[in-house]
């Protein structure tokens, strides 16, 4: 059986961080294509993510990057989260001021 993948730039960029990260080629193939879905989700609607946190925590928030939720946040002097190696969502629960969040791909455990 022959499969064919199709890959977005940004999908190709991903899937190299996360191969030079954890040097797993199925783990590569398996969170490039879920960020991917990950981040149209993201921009869809509110999505549960559970995620492995610098310390090594899990942590379970609910994100969003809806433009009406997220858009009034952004101050466009920012750099891209892929150019920073991560997915970046806003954080509907948190409280304070900064809501915006962050985890690097290979962290990524499940999002529904």
């Amino acid at each position: 059986m022959t499969s064919i993948i199709t890959m977005t730039g940004h999908d190709a960029h991903r899937a190299a961080v996360i191969a030079r990260r954890t040097g797993d080629a199925f783990i590569t193939g398996l969170l490039t294509a879920s960020i991917r879905t990950l981040k149209v989700e993201l921009s869809r609607r509110i999505v549960r993510i559970t995620f492995l946190k610098k310390n090594g925590t899990v942590t379970t928030r609910f994100g969003t990057t809806i433009p009406a939720m997220a858009s009034k946040h952004i101050n466009g002097r920012g750099v891209d989260s892929d150019s920073r190696n991560v997915v970046c969502f806003w954080d509907v629960e948190a409280e304070g001021e900064n809501k915006w969040r962050s985890f690097r791909y290979e962290r990524l455990i499940s999002f529904e």
